[in-house]
């Protein structure tokens, strides 16, 4: 059994993690070897510096949601499986608008639709999984499908760039996105229905289909759903074929074909997961043989196989170095796999973060929807610091801006104490560094006015910052002010200092962006869990560390 690859160091992941965890306690099909770390981040900081070390480490690298359409393989998986169920805010951002972590349950989400009296999610119910893989594969049922209600999708991808995707990013057609074709981690989604029903009607209609998983016997035994896509060439579902090719009942080891859905593969004694894809093998032969179709699987496998059975499934992967008769599936990062991103090093401007503004807290509708913040590379890091004088990182905020952002000051720039005050009249901040050490604070108005203050530890403003000024940045900041848009560049000679050196070459800069509305609201990108109260910008150990190529 290949221990693929070695173990690096003695070093841990850098969140909450168990190590040695049998993954079959951990999937819906209860069949898997062993995981040498399974990590929880709980923030989309926590989840970039967990992807980042990982990479250092070496370490294969997996993405595990609730495990409900997950077979992981029989042999152990000396790497680290992430997952996301520590993350699972969902907050009302709009009258119908809702913003929910990747971790959260699809049920979770319908409940929450049903007590705020939206309609549209119904069919969520009792669907097994998470949100974030529901919007990776696009899944449907009963007529629902969630691209239908996705307004925008968080990704982290693996150079440790954050940003939201819009639907036509994303979305394919039937259970195909390109989230399932390139690496990346879907964080958050931002779901958008179509109008309000009374909560009697979204309720029986939930029950409803709760009633139908339950006559077609779904929940019978451990398995993760249909197996095989539906190819509609064929003119009726695969469950349909499958029957009429006489493989209900139809057994391999321990798996077996369910008596009443024929497209499910039940675990029914200690299956594993060999068992499953010769079963499922088995089946998509017959298919093309008998129906001249081909059958995509559905199932998502994570692990090491032996590459006669990932092919027979027509299952991607990359051969094992050590054995070529096994390969390596699911995996999202790791030798063999793409370079981090997809994106050469050379191309610039590079999106490090671009997104809207969530609320500080995720109460209801905390801060008004639509404010997004951009972080752009202009160069790279190496040439900067050669001309230290060129823009080198562009931060903006854009429409649509709501009123309540746009309220011009009362008092000139000059008026004392005003320039302490910016922020009481709606402003963008931006904070660069982090740690114990020295940090700064930007801030920006649409109506043109902005400020900086340099702070030597937490809330310790430095000497000759006592009051903050925009004149003692004239030199490495350019401010940039048009309809719909604010905000500035600054040189490598601001930021320099503050950049972190990464193994390897690059760097990392820890920052974060939040705004105050004029009548009070908070917002944050990346956002944070557990909020503290009373509510405090201040809190460089939740920064979001990007990566400086």
């Amino acid at each position: 059994m290949s221990t693929y690859p070695p173990a690096m160091s003695h070093s841990t992941p850098p969140c909450r993690y168990e190590a040695d965890v049998p993954l079959h306690s951990r999937a819906y099909y209860g069949i898997g070897g062993r995981a040498r770390f399974i990590a929880f981040p709980s923030s989309p900081a926590e989840c970039a510096d967990l992807v980042r070390w990982n990479r250092t480490e070496g370490l294969p690298l997996a993405v595990l949601g609730s495990g409900s359409n997950t077979l992981f393989s029989d042999d152990d998986f000396q790497g680290t499986v992430l997952s996301l169920e520590a993350m699972q805010r969902i907050s009302r951002t709009a009258p119908l608008e809702l913003f929910v972590e990747a971790g959260a349950e699809n049920t979770a989400v319908a409940l929450e639709l049903l007590r705020q009296g939206i309609s549209g999610g119904e069919w969520l119910y009792r669907l097994p999984g998470r949100i974030g893989g529901t919007v990776r594969m696009n899944a449907r049922c009963f007529g629902g499908e969630i691209s239908a209600v996705t307004a925008g999708v968080f990704v982290l991808s693996l150079d440790g760039t954050l940003f939201m995707l819009q639907p036509e990013e994303v979305f394919h057609g039937y259970k195909d996105t390109s989230l399932m074709h390139r690496p990346g981690i879907v964080l958050g989604v931002l779901l958008r229905f179509g109008g309000f029903g009374t909560q009697e009607e979204i309720e029986a209609r939930m029950n409803g289909h709760l009633d139908e998983r339950l006559q077609k016997h779904h929940f019978d035994h451990p398995s993760c759903g249909s197996v095989f896509r539906n190819n509609y060439d064929a003119g009726r579902p695969c469950g349909r074929i499958f029957e009429e090719l006489g493989f209900k009942g139809a057994r391999e080891g321990g798996a077996v074909v369910s008596l009443h859905h024929a497209n499910f593969i039940f675990n029914e004694i200690e299956a594993s997961a060999a068992d499953v894809l010769r079963l499922a093998g088995r089946m998509r032969a017959a298919a093309f043989e008998h129906e001249g179709i081909q059958l995509q699987l559905e199932l998502e496998c994570i692990g090491r196989f032996p590459l006669k059975l990932l092919d027979r499934c027509g299952v991607s992967s990359v051969v094992d170095r050590d054995d070529p008769d096994y390969g390596w599936a699911g995996i999202l990062d790791g030798p063999g796999t793409p370079e981090a991103g997809g994106i050469p090093s050379n191309f610039f401007p590079r999106v490090l973060l671009r997104g809207p503004m969530t609320g500080y807290s995720g109460r209801e509708m905390e801060f008004p929807s639509g404010v997004e913040v951009r972080l752009e590379q202009l160069m790279p890091l190496s040439l900067a610091a050669i001309e230290c004088d060129r823009p080198f990182i562009r931060w903006s905020t854009s429409s649509p801006l709501p009123a309540g952002f746009m309220v011009p000051p009362e008092h000139g720039p000059d008026a004392d104490g005003f320039m302490d005050r910016l922020w009481e009249y709606g402003a963008s901040e931006l904070f660069i560094g982090g740690g114990n050490g020295p940090y700064l604070e930007f801030e920006a108005g649409p109506s043109g006015l902005w400020l900086a203050i340099r702070f030597e530890g937490l809330r310790r403003r430095a000497a000759g910052h006592l009051r903050p000024s925009g004149k003692l940045w004239r030199n490495g900041v350019v401010v940039e002010f048009e309809e719909g848009r604010f905000g500035m560049t600054f040189t490598y000679g601001v930021l320099g200092p503050f950049i972190e050196p990464e193994k390897g070459g690059g760097g990392v800069l820890p920052l974060q962006c939040c705004a105050c509305g004029a009548e009070g609201s908070l917002g944050l990108l990346p956002w944070w869990n557990e909020a503290p109260e009373p509510p405090d910008f201040h809190r460089p150990e939740r920064f979001f560390r990007v990566i400086l190529d």
